[in-house]
């Protein structure tokens, strides 16, 4: 990521002037290859003229909205436009005409705040509805610091309770724990590169439950083609054999099996997150006849760089599946691929963020209002791409009106929002939200302070569409992954989290918060 350098993610900042740059020499002084003189960047106090301003726009947006001034404090958009020429040159374009560095620097430095003012959180003065137990659970050789990406309440056996699937990236594992029964510990499933995601599945139709893995290829955001998708297929005596369905790929961070084109076998629809020249939308078409192994046909089903998740339903309730989309980088965008007779997908934005530094983060799908119909929630808070964190970090809610139209709700601040999963925690027959974060250990401004912001954050729904915000952990927010079920079958939802890094003293892998709505049942 971000742990999508780490789990998969980059979002729009990285551009933070387009796709920009062209030779520096116009920039400040000197030829091409000269080093820019910051000190004379710093000092960019120079009036930009209506002309020059007209120029920044054009050039600042022409592949994306212009960057909002208060993006950044003051003295952090040298380094800013500097990254964004730069990027303008290493794409190989001549057709801008971009305007003097110096020039731009200072426009945008005009208009920046000194410091940012980042949100308070207040305890809440509402007693929540329900309460959580922690335990936390370490393998018993970990001898590092953990990097949990994805996990997963997943029945692997039919005649046996669930059980908890991790995608551990440091050391490539996928694992499992069965939290009914810890004689057998965190139990290793399969050993890959950088898993991140998992999928359950039954790809082959044998009535075992397979997994189907994103696999970024790296740990670090670049571009390359070592991402993979890999089923872990499940044999007749229970092992999981890895086949690579798909390689020479882009940093996939994503997976979703469905019956992309309604012929009565699975799918496979494919995030392929990329970095900067690499990644797009792919769905492997499954063209085996009936009876023979799964074999999957690839297509393009958007070029662009940056998905970050892609579950599917149908949007339109016109009996066909659709897909819905997070892309992030400078598009930073919610959508939905709306099927088609000849099976194309047709692209209706959702919803589009403000700026190309939202930094949005992953989305899931849930019934919020309970209308009857899936409504889309999503977190914008990946910091990285270049490890700011921008006071508007938190997470939203899409309230889906029918006939593919959607609302936007706020529902709160957090800076490095991360994941977010609905459920009715305390009983009362409303859908709650939990919200967590994940940020870099070292995060730009030296204002943020991120040790005391919120990591696990409880939305609890008191009235229709309304929602009371309770901390539930406050400290360095290091939480990739998040699963909500019941995992001890007494009628309450508890959850997990998957740690990713953070702190040197939080060496274990899984915190079971175990509801104590319901005690002694």
């Amino acid at each position: 990521m971000s742990p999508r350098a780490i789990t998969g993610w980059l979002s729009g900042a990285l551009l933070v002037c387009g796709v920009l740059g062209w030779v520096l020499w116009q920039v400040v002084a000197g030829g091409p290859g000269r080093p820019v003189d910051r000190e004379v960047l710093n000092g960019a106090e120079a009036t930009v003229d209506q002309a020059t301003e007209s120029r920044i726009r054009a050039f600042c947006g022409d592949c994306h909205a212009v960057p909002r001034a208060e993006s950044f404090h003051r003295e952090a958009w040298v380094d800013e436009v500097a990254m964004g020429y730069d990027f303008y040159i290493r794409s190989g374009r001549t057709d801008l005409d971009p305007p003097p560095m110096r020039e731009t620097v200072a426009w945008f430095r005009s208009q920046a705040p000194e410091r940012l003012v980042y949100p308070q959180f207040p305890p809440s003065t509402a007693k929540p509805g329900t309460s959580f137990a922690v335990e936390r659970l370490t393998p018993g050789d970990s001898r590092s610091l953990p990097a949990v990406a994805d996990l997963c309440w997943v029945r692997l056996e039919p005649e046996k309770h669930p059980v908890l699937v991790a995608c551990e990236m440091r050391e490539g594992y996928v694992a499992s724990v069965d939290l009914q029964d810890r004689t057998q510990g965190i139990r290793a499933l399969g050993r890959l590169k950088y898993p991140c995601h998992v999928e359950p599945c039954d790809l082959d139709g044998d009535h075992r439950t397979d997994l189907l893995i994103a696999d970024l290829g790296s740990y670090q955001a670049t571009d390359h083609d070592r991402g993979q998708v890999v089923w872990l297929r499940r044999d007749e005596k229970g092992r999981f054999q890895p086949m690579v369905l798909a390689s020479r790929l882009g940093r996939v961070d994503d997976v979703r099996a469905a019956d992309l084109d309604s012929d009565g076998d699975v799918d496979v629809l494919v995030a392929d997150f990329g970095w900067y020249r690499t990644g797009k939308i792919l769905l492997l078409t499954n063209v085996a006849s009936p009876g023979e192994k799964p074999r999957f046909e690839p297509r393009e089903i958007d070029p662009r760089p940056g998905t970050t998740a892609l579950p599917v339903l149908d949007v339109n309730r016109d009996g066909r599946p659709d897909f819905v989309a997070m892309v992030s980088q400078e598009y930073e965008c919610v959508e939905a691929f709306l099927g088609q007779d000849d099976g194309t997908f047709h692209r209706r934005t959702l919803w589009r963020a403000p700026d190309l530094t939202y930094g949005s983060s992953t989305l899931s799908l849930a019934d919020v209002d309970r209308d009857g119909d899936p409504d889309v929630l999503y977190t914008n808070g990946d910091a990285f791409d270049n490890y700011y964190v921008p006071p508007w970090h938190g997470a939203q809610w899409l309230e889906n009106l029918g006939g593919g139209e959607f609302r936007y709700h706020r529902l709160t601040d957090l800076p490095g929002a991360c994941r977010i999963r609905a459920g009715d925690f305390d009983l009362d027959g409303d859908e709650d939200l939990l919200v967590t974060a994940f940020l870099p250990t070292v995060v730009k401004p030296e204002m943020a302070t991120p040790r005391q912001w919120p990591s696990i954050v409880l939305l609890e729904q008191t009235r229709p569409r309304r929602f009371t915000r309770h901390v539930l952990e406050t400290g360095f927010p290091y939480h990739a992954g998040l699963e909500v079920a019941d995992f001890d079958g007494d009628g309450d939802l508890d959850f997990a989290v998957g740690t990713h890094g953070g702190p040197t003293d939080q060496t274990y892998w899984i915190a079971i918060w175990w509801n104590q709505k319901i005690l002694g049942k």
